[in-house]
Order: C-alpha cells, then structure tokens, then sequence
C-alpha cells in the first residue's frame, strides 16, 4: 500500500501546518503577560501572526492555498458551532428582543448605503453590491454568497474580500482598546461588538479580549447577522435583475443551525461538565486555526491593487456600523 496515496494533498498539508504552527505560536506569546495585559489573546494574535507569515512567505498563500481554505472555513466554522457549548440559554435570552431587531435594521441599512453610495462614488454595481454584503453580515462569507448570484469579475470579489478583512481586522484591535471610553457593560458592549466587526472570527476574537459576558453577547448578535444572509442575497439578486438566478441555492449555513444545537445541548444537562469544557477550549483552538488561515491569506498585495473607491466605500460602511452599532446598544442600555 502506497502511505502517500491515504495522505492529504501536499498544498493541503503545507496550509495546515503553517497554520497549527502559527497557533502554537499564538498560544505561546499569549501567556506572556506583558502582551495579555493588552488584549493581546490567543486569537488576535493568531490572526497578527499570520498576517506576518503570510506576507513574510508569500508562497505559504500560494502553494498552501488548499490548507488554508480548509481552515478558514471548515474547521473555523466547526470552532463557532462548539463555541455554542459555552452559552447557555439564559445568556442567549440576554440580547432579548431588541437582538434580531438590531441585526436586521443594521444588516438591511448597510446594503442600501453600500448600495447608493456606490452609486455616487463611481463604483460599479457589482463591487458595491459585494462590499455591501461583506461589510453588513458576515465579511469574505457573505462576499462569496453574493457573488454566487452576481457572477462579479474574479478582480472584484479579491478586491472586496480584500478590503472587508482589512477592516474587520481593524475592527477586532480597535474595539477593545476604547472599551474604558465609552462605559458601556460588558454584555452590552459585546452587542456592538456583534453588531459592527466584518468577519465571525474577528467578532470572537474581539470580544474574549474584553470578557466572557462580551464574547457571549457578541457572537449571538453576530449569529443573527448571519441569519440574514439567505434574504439578504435573495434582495442582492432582485437589485442586479437576476432574480432567479441561484436564488434557489441560497441556504442558512449548516453551521448556524450546528451553533444554536450545541447551545440546546448545553440547556439540556445531559453533557457532563468535563466534555463541555472540552468542547470549548477545542472551540479555541479550531478557531486560532481558522484566523491564523486567514491572516495568511490576506496579503498586502491585494490591498494595494483594490482601488481608492473600494477603500472609501468599505471605509465608509465601516465608521456607518461603528457609530449606527454604537447609537443602537447605546439607547438599548439607556431604556434598560
């Protein structure tokens, strides 16, 4: 029997390891204490290495590309569906009705400002219309399942790919650091957090930096965010006159569904402490995989090549979700 024939691809095997070796690494520095002191976690630090890496070793994005699309996105996703055996149904009930009201006036006001203020900036429709996904649900995901009905140029999905990353990656060191400036709870700080960073990694790795409550409360908003990616991309389809192309093919994530399961599980005490706790710290770590993965693949060429009207629609969709987020959880925690 020929061993090489049952072993994983050699593009599949470089990408996996480089990014477990970016994770060990990650989780080394993270215990230092003059770095945890500052945010400087587990997963924001994968994410900072492996940026480094990627760009310091630009064949890594290159050769390893299969490694790391299937840490970036397999097994990330499988992170956030474990993730949900460290939430409770008392502290999924916390967001309460005013979550998916939030989510939904966020997700459908940032599609249409993407939408008209692409127009005026000079954007082409499509590159709008993508940007305008990324930046509102779920970042690269969401750029993927719009351009599954859109057909965009392979230039234009890099591009925005490229800037909702940049700025989701931004977004995850940003918003802890004004965490002592704006006297927001935690829980509730948690909620802008959801509310307002690109990619699901990110929002993770944004809200553990602050607290446990936060990062609770942030990737349930977040999660409701997600939900509306199967409508969201329907309107996408209906605004660029495709109305029945792909349409059909647009699903809720299997994840999402696998995430709200494990949340029941956790209800339901039929897990024994020892194997929820398992559960979580393998939710860690599939997740400083997945956002070593993608640091790795955002490379700085990209970034120069996207185009001065990309930056400044993704820039601008960017400070809307910060200051329309921050208003939103900001009059909820008043009423409260």
């Amino acid at each position: 029997m020929n061993i090489y024939a049952v072993l994983p691809a050699p593009g599949v095997r470089l990408g996996l390891t480089a990014c477990i070796a970016i994770t060990v690494t990650a989780a080394v520095l993270s215990a230092i204490p003059a770095l945890s002191r500052h945010g400087l976690g587990w997963l924001p630090l994968a994410v900072a290495l492996g940026m480094v890496v990627g760009n310091l070793w630009p064949a890594l994005p290159d050769r390893g590309r299969d490694g790391l699309a299937i840490a970036r996105g397999p097994l990330m996703r499988a992170g956030i569906a474990l993730y949900g055996l460290r939430i409770g149904i008392d502290e999924f009930a916390s967001v309460g009705w005013a979550g998916p009201l939030m989510a939904l006036a966020i997700v459908a006001s940032t599609l249409l400002l993407a939408q008209g203020l692409g127009r005026r900036l000079g954007l082409d429709r499509h590159s709008a219309l993508l940007i305008g996904a990324g930046s509102a649900i779920c970042g690269a995901a969401a750029v993927a399942a719009a351009d599954g009905v859109l057909g965009a140029r392979a230039r234009q999905v890099s591009a925005a790919v490229a800037a909702v990353v940049l700025f989701g990656t931004l977004g995850m060191y940003l918003l802890p650091l004004l965490r002592p400036l704006l006297g927001l709870s935690d829980a509730a700080f948690g909620l802008w957090i959801g509310l307002t960073v690109h990619e699901l990694g990110h929002v993770v790795a944004a809200a553990s930096a602050v607290g446990p409550e936060a990062a609770t409360s942030a990737l349930i908003e977040k999660m409701m965010r997600v939900m509306l990616l199967a409508p969201a991309v329907v309107w996408i389809a209906f605004v660029d006159g495709r109305a029945t192309k792909g349409v059909r093919c647009i699903r809720v994530p299997f994840f999402l569904w696998a995430f709200f399961g494990a949340i029941a599980l956790n209800a339901s005490g039929l897990l024994p402490a020892a194997l929820l706790s398992a559960g979580g710290e393998l939710a860690q770590l599939l997740l400083a995989v997945g956002l070593a993965a993608l640091g790795a693949a955002t490379r700085l060429a990209d970034v120069r090549a996207a185009g001065s009207r990309v930056w400044l629609l993704a820039a601008v969709l960017w400070g809307y979700l910060l200051v329309a987020g921050f208003s939103m959880v900001s009059v909820l925690s008043w009423l409260h």
